[in-house]
């Protein structure tokens, strides 16, 4: 038996994710899908047993156990219970691929959740949310599908327990450190024994954790609240290069232009006559 709602909306192909089928699934007997199903799929156990058989390896799906499988993955569905049910989720857009490897979604992923409960809630706004009818909720329901993928990947590879949550753990008193002294004189060596860890092991952590060095991650905080600090009276940009970390004014300005596109002192008088004309 299966309940599924199937959105019917025009403009939709420019958005970065959006949904395209939502509901419940309940197989009584095996499904069973070639290479032509072409969408990502989000599988939501909500009851009972069964397995999802992808190149012969069979992945145990029950009761807080949430699956993705990628477009144009062949794989079946086998109910080892009666009343299985799959709340499931088909995905598309014109950023998912990209998105979905930066959240390391693009390949087969069968993950125990801590908190099944709260992914049932997600999965019910969006599916009561496609069933009605307008020309704004195809940007709604994109917001809260996109707002799914990020709480997942938080669960399952930043606080989950797999290879890629404790990477994340590891890491963490490093990150904390550097969130709350950015503006110090900080090397690979201070930053490593933290954790005891070699130089060049944290740099290939931080590679597969943030696709970035430590040095990157640190320069965006630094940017990032130089962006705060400009925006406010009273701080010149030669005070922000030095609040922020940077000794020289000259270096501090091609790296904030290197990562806004634009120069300190061009963000400080648009966002400054912006604030000027609100006021």
């Amino acid at each position: 038996m299966t309940s599924y709602f199937y959105p019917s909306h025009n403009d939709i192909s420019e958005l970065p994710v959006y949904v395209c089928g939502i509901g419940i699934r309940q197989p009584e007997e095996p499904v069973k899908r070639n290479d032509s199903y072409a969408f990502y799929q989000l599988l939501h156990c909500i009851k009972g047993v069964g397995k999802v058989v992808v190149d012969n390896k069979k992945y145990n799906v029950s009761g807080e156990t949430i699956m993705f499988i990628p477009k144009n993955t062949p794989h079946e569905l086998v109910p080892t219970q009666d009343g299985w049910q799959l709340f499931t989720m088909d995905l598309d857009g014109k950023g998912i691929g990209s998105l979905l490897e930066v959240l390391k979604l693009n390949k087969v992923r069968c993950e125990t959740l801590a908190d099944g409960d709260k992914f049932t809630r997600k999965f019910l706004d969006i599916l009561n949310l496609c069933r009605q009818e307008g020309n704004v909720l195809p940007w709604e329901s994109s917001a809260l599908a996109y707002d799914l993928l990020m709480q997942l990947h938080s669960d399952i590879n930043v606080k989950g327990n797999n290879s890629d949550g404790q990477k994340f753990n590891q890491l963490a008193p490093v990150i904390q450190y550097m969130e709350e002294n950015y503006p110090s004189d900080m090397t690979l060596d201070k930053l490593s024994s933290m954790i005891n860890i070699s130089p060049q092991y944290l740099c290939k952590l931080f590679k597969e954790c943030y696709k970035m060095r430590p040095f990157e991650y640190l320069a965006r905080k630094r940017i990032q609240q130089a962006k705060l600090m400009l925006i406010q009276e009273g701080y010149s940009i030669n005070d922000v290069s030095q609040l922020v970390g940077y000794n020289d004014c000259s270096y501090f300005c091609s790296v904030f232009k290197k990562h806004e596109g634009i120069s300190p002192a061009e963000f400080k008088a648009v966002n400054c006559s912006s604030e000027d004309k609100l006021s």
